[in-house]
């Protein structure tokens, strides 16, 4: 490569990566607490139980109890479409209710409607009454506080790191065989950083591309989808839709309102007849209480069997005869690309044995926050390579100012992340109507507070020993608090086989360790002090 191309890639790589550092580090530390989001919500709620519990599974699901529970407490259903999702590694069912598409519908028959469904008595549990902390780290990663615009600043964000992925490849290319295996310890500072980034940074190569190509898929969809509606549908979005993604339906097939009695249960083990090894992980009621009304009954085979099984059996409700069968790894270009995706982006795709369901996803928490390492390294290079005799001491003081504003919002996330947790266990159920509130509010303001205090100190030595001792500390707290609130000891969470309450526990204990551990070895090493400041 010659040096006027080496040079165009270098500052793309420079300019993209630390354009983007604070909004990369929130998604990949928000996500990889998100990868855990039933499982913390489990922990939030769980109480210890003597008797091992196994998680209900989509074929043992009463969907008959559930639809019942919404035709008592849902108003004017008339006309919407019903969606009832498995949540994961969670034995909670979510629901989502569309407002209604008849155009005579009332007010009420507008909003939509989103509740969870607790598995012991099947009462729907509203939004608030259920969002735990793993609703809020996933909400963050992609932004959602920040309503639709959040999602196209994510998508923006993931195309960035796209182009920092690539142009770093292209920069370090020819460095990367040669100085994989070197850590210089006692070089200078510039040297200590760049040895780390680029090491870790090839290590976690595969898992970064993964994302960043899902992430921008994830939040740009709507962005791409827009455009081709304009160039090739004519501004015809609705068209477009029913072309790529769906079968054309109409308000104006809804029909009379009739009230049916239909067995949910068995369709859904009439689908799961249907092919070996089938689970059922969504119920969708299309133009509910009409004469046309529809059910579909999607799942998937194994991962073991198919990566692309997604399959589904369409039923008309008033007569149980099925309309369309789509077959698994038959569904067409749209849903396999997005289940690709969405297995992908979630970690869905690991299921080797007992632990798979947790295997895949520890792995994915651990390159997360080695991209978040990552990350954090860029910025000391960054800020390394301005702190020289030949800039101007204005800019170097502008620099610095801003290489401190950068690491206090990032990592003052450990700490505020780890006392959420605490807060959120020891939250009583009198609460839990103000439980969103609650949690959001001293999140953010937390967060805030926190990151100004640091970023006035101006001191990177004293943020990261500070972020790293509160959170290391916090983190050894939380399973203890879990254990007095609720008897929700991790030794007994293992053996009563809740391996996703025990997740979390294991998690903040493994993480506190390491966090007083780095603490301990900086401490003896100043030769890993960046100008009095460790990354």
């Amino acid at each position: 490569m010659n040096n006027r191309n080496y040079n165009i890639f270098f500052h793309l790589h420079t300019v993209s990566g630390i354009t983007i550092t604070v909004g990369l580090f929130i998604i990949f530390f928000g996500g990889a607490f998100a990868l855990f989001r039933q499982e913390i919500g489990d922990w939030e709620t769980g109480k210890y139980q003597a008797v091992k519990t196994a998680a209900v599974k989509s074929e043992k699901t009463d969907y008959n109890r559930i639809m019942d529970s919404i035709a008592k407490n849902v108003p004017s259903l008339y006309g919407r479409n019903v969606y009832v999702y498995s949540e994961g590694t969670s034995n909670k069912e979510a629901v989502y209710i569309s407002g209604s598409v008849d155009p005579k519908t009332d007010s009420l028959g507008k909003i939509t409607h989103e509740y969870q469904v607790n598995p012991k008595d099947y009462a729907l549990m509203s939004h608030e009454d259920s969002f735990s902390l793993g609703e809020l780290l996933y909400l963050l990663h992609f932004y959602y506080q920040l309503d639709r615009i959040g999602y196209y600043i994510s998508g923006l964000v993931a195309l960035f790191f796209f182009l920092a992925i690539v142009t770093g490849i292209l920069v370090h290319w020819q460095k990367i065989k040669s100085n994989f295996f070197v850590f210089r310890p006692k070089q200078k500072l510039k040297t200590v950083w760049t040895d780390a980034h680029t090491a870790l940074g090839v290590i976690g190569l595969p898992f970064q591309f993964i994302y960043a190509l899902t992430g921008c898929m994830f939040g740009l969809g709507i962005v791409v989808a827009g455009s081709n509606a304009v160039w090739i549908y004519n501004g015809d979005t609705a068209k477009m839709y029913d072309d790529v993604i769906r079968e054309a339906s109409s308000a104006d097939t809804l029909g009379r309102e009739q009230t049916y009695v239909v067995d949910y249960n068995k369709l859904v083990s009439e689908t799961i007849n249907k092919w070996p090894d089938f689970k059922v992980d969504r119920l969708h009621v299309e133009f509910y209480g009409s004469k046309t009304m529809k059910v579909e009954v999607s799942g998937s085979e194994s991962i073991r069997e198919r990566f692309l099984g997604q399959g589904s059996v369409t039923f008309r409700a008033e007569t149980g005869k099925e309309l369309r069968v789509r077959v698994p790894g038959n569904m067409g270009y749209y849903d396999d690309v997005w289940s690709s995706v969405r297995r992908l982006h979630y970690a869905q795709f690991g299921e080797i044995g007992t632990f798979s369901t947790y295997l895949l996803k520890v792995v994915y928490f651990l390159m997360a926050f080695l991209t978040c390492f990552v990350i954090i390294s860029g910025v000391l290079i960054w800020l390394e390579a301005r702190n020289k005799k030949n800039i101007t001491e204005k800019k170097r003081r502008y620099n610095e100012r801003v290489g401190s504003i950068y690491l206090a919002i990032c990592l003052s996330m450990l700490p505020i992340t780890a006392a959420s947790f605490i807060l959120s266990k020891v939250l009583p159920e009198t609460l839990s109507g103000s439980r969103e509130v609650i949690l959001n509010y001293s999140f953010f303001l937390g967060w805030l507070v926190l990151s100004i205090l640091l970023a006035w100190k101006r001191n990177k030595e004293f943020t990261n020993k500070f972020c790293l001792i509160t959170g290391g500390v916090l983190g050894l707290m939380i399973p203890v608090v879990n254990g007095i609130s609720s008897g929700n000891w991790f030794w007994r969470t293992f053996s009563n086989g809740e391996y996703g309450v025990f997740s979390i526990d294991a998690i903040w204990l493994c993480m506190g360790i390491i966090c007083l551990l780095v603490v301990k070895r900086l401490r003896k090493d100043k030769s890993l002090v960046v100008s009095g400041n460790a990354a």
